[in-house]
């Protein structure tokens, strides 16, 4: 019968070679202790559980049990991977080597090592550079270089900077400007080397191609346009080089990232497409509507970080009997779906901006989820004047009615959908991970059937809901948010709700107020923020009358003399000036008081002299604050002259308190 285990955990035991005869003599062997817990070394590896099994008996049946005490001992820092952590042994599935050195199946990339062993590689996107990895570690390892004699490649140990020096190798004509930018940005002189390859492949087809801007029976090219044709290619040729100038440089943090490219695609030079990388460009401008291949188009940016796509103003034929006419048009980017789907090639791509752009029916922007700026903005159509300036009818804009999915957008800080004639709020604007992100969102423009949740924006700084519709107040704002511009102007409210506090960055202009209690905080939050957060429409009527209500019957004729003085004399009629004032929110609760002011303003500029007058002058013509003008001429006037008797009184509004 086997004796009965010892308790505690795992014992030592000696182990005659006899009984086991693949181990060597002396040999500690773990055995498993009453708690179930197995032991670790050799004994428990897959290799020998058979051998564990054969020999189970004679390992009972051992009358020695000797216990060996292990010291403790302090744990030692993780050691740092080295090269043979990354060495894998596929090759007999892999293809052969590539121009490049490498060997690419199922979009995995191998490298050859010495010894002849595989490294799994990916490329860095901020360097460029293949550093080595495992498929189920996400740090990169060690950058991997290839020798130039062997073909072989290794890990890199030290990393050097990049110097003038090295870039006046391949591109002589480099500024000291242009190579510190270009330094700024590959301070690694490996990386710097590669890029600096890849440009000096290039260049002959940069220079042999040739370049022809596009006509048409029904388009003009005049010649400031082949002017700018010429001086884009120019552009795109320094750029492709890292050279530009100062105000075409992008900077990131304080940090030299690239360079911006205006291209007004109707006069696109180039016809065939270069199957060359623009690698400096982080910024692209396009304007217009050109014959583009969207796939070899795109591939040219491989580093955008900001898109803008817009109209551009061309020239067309215009048939008019017996001459030729000009006509303007606006030329629109077509953003079918081909080109939608491209956007999601640019990982870097953070700002994108389609303004006046015509899209296609299920165009869609799902998968950008690295967007941290949307800006999707349909502008109205500027009107058509001939060669003769004559002015044609402005055609009816037809808004798009695609409205955004941003589902998924968790980098999303600003969002800009005005006047794309949306009625919907975006798709996942309420989720809690894009919601709490956003900082800027603007709606304007839109006829909009609700407005947008905020609970969940708590970061939002600024919202514009004007020109919506809206009749009321959106729910979640308060006095601390969202926290600078609030713009609801000319929309359908007529009452503040107490709770508001009107304070500085509020728009409210164009919204027909009539409650008697907002309009004296409006008057109240106008003379605490130095602006106008509320303005009506201005009165139609432009005589004396509008200023003389409940006037004495015996003064009605001097003030209309004295309105008939400085009525279309002056080159912006004063009297033109004053009926601005309509306007204010005193026009309608205070009306008989601002009545008194302005008849005794325009007694006191009748009466001043040349230099006053100009002084007045300046601030009738600058000031676009209705009633601050007021405010400002009649302190003018007491500047002037603080002696002056019979100045009017102006108590402060009976609501002094703004909530």
């Amino acid at each position: 019968m086997p004796g009965k285990p010892a308790k505690g955990g795992a014992t030592r035991a000696k182990v005659d070679a006899s009984t086991s005869p693949t181990r060597p003599d002396d040999i500690d062997i773990a055995l498993p202790g009453t708690s179930g817990r197995g032991g670790s070394g050799p004994a428990f590896s897959a290799d020998n559980l058979a051998s564990r099994a054969t020999d189970a008996d004679a390992t009972r049946a051992t009358a020695a049990v000797v216990v060996h005490a292990t010291p403790a001992q302090a744990s030692l820092p993780a050691p740092q991977p080295t090269l043979d952590h990354y060495v894998i042994n596929v090759r007999a599935m892999l293809p052969e080597l590539n121009s490049e050195g490498l060997r690419v199946r199922n979009q995995r990339t191998y490298v050859d090592v010495a010894g002849g062993d595989l490294v799994l590689v990916a490329v860095d996107p901020q360097t460029g550079l293949h550093r080595a990895r495992r498929p189920s570690e996400l740090s990169p390892g060690p950058v991997m270089l290839r020798d130039a004699e062997s073909g072989l490649w290794y890990a890199r140990e030290v990393a050097e900077p990049t110097s003038r020096e090295q870039i006046r190798k391949y591109l002589p004509d480099t500024t000291d400007e242009d190579a510190d930018a270009f330094i700024a940005r590959f301070d690694d002189k490996d990386a710097a080397e590669l890029e600096l390859k890849q440009i000096q492949l290039g260049l002959a087809q940069l220079n042999s191609t040739y370049i022809r801007v596009p006509r048409s029976p029904d388009r003009i090219v005049s010649g400031p346009e082949l002017d700018e044709a010429s001086v884009t290619w120019t552009t795109l040729r320094q750029l492709y080089k890292w050279q530009g100038q100062p105000d075409q440089r992008v900077y990131s943090d304080g940090r030299f990232v690239g360079y911006k490219l205006d291209i007004n695609l109707t006069t696109w030079p180039v016809q065939e497409p270069l199957s060359l990388k623009f690698s400096s460009v982080v910024s692209l401008t396009l304007r217009g509507r050109g014959r583009l291949d969207p796939d070899a188009f795109c591939a040219q940016f491989p580093n955008l970080e900001s898109l803008t796509i817009t109209s551009q103003v061309i020239n067309m034929n215009g048939r008019v009997p017996g001459r030729i006419s000009v006509r303007f048009v606006h030329s629109k980017f077509s953003m079918d779906l081909g080109f939608a789907e491209q956007l999601k090639r640019f990982p870097r791509l953070q700002r994108l901006r389609l303004q006046d752009c015509e899209l296609t029916a299920g165009f869609s922007l799902r998968g950008l989820t690295r967007l941290r700026e949307l800006w999707f903005c349909n502008t109205f159509e500027a009107p058509v004047s001939t060669l003769y300036g004559q002015m044609q009818r402005q055609e009816q804009v037809t808004f798009s009615q695609v409205a955004a999915d941003v589902r998924g957008m968790t980098e999303l800080r600003v969002l800009d959908l005005s006047h794309t004639g949306i009625e919907l709020l975006p798709t996942g604007l309420d989720a809690i991970e894009v919601a709490s992100k956003l900082e800027v969102l603007k709606l304007g423009g839109n006829p909009l059937s609700a407005s947008p949740p905020l609970k969940n924006m708590t970061a939002l700084q600024e919202l514009d809901l004007s020109s919506t519709g809206l009749d009321r107040f959106p729910e979640g704002i308060t006095d601390v948010f969202p926290g600078k511009v609030l713009n609801l102007a000319n929309c359908r409210i007529t009452s503040i709700p107490e709770s508001i506090e009107l304070r500085a960055g509020f728009n409210l202009i164009g919204n027909p107020i009539t409650d008697p209690a907002s309009l004296r905080r409006l008057i109240r939050a106008r003379m605490a923020t130095g602006t106008d957060i509320w303005l009506g429409q201005e009165s139609s009527d432009v005589s004396a009358g509008l200023w003389l209500r409940n006037v004495p019957q015996q003064q009605i004729a001097e003030k209309q003399t004295l309105w008939d003085r400085h009525f279309g004399t002056t080159p912006q009629a004063l009297t033109m000036i004053i009926r601005r004032l309509s306007r204010t929110p005193e026009f309608h609760v205070e009306r008989p008081l601002l009545q008194r002011r302005v008849w005794w303003f325009l007694d006191m500029y009748d009466k001043a002299e040349v230099n006053e007058r100009s002084r007045l002058d300046a601030i009738l013509a600058t000031e676009t604050s209705p009633g601050r003008m007021l405010d400002r001429l009649e302190e003018e006037i007491r500047k002037y002259d603080g002696g002056r008797q019979n100045q009017p009184s102006h108590p402060p509004p009976k609501r002094s308190r703004l909530e």
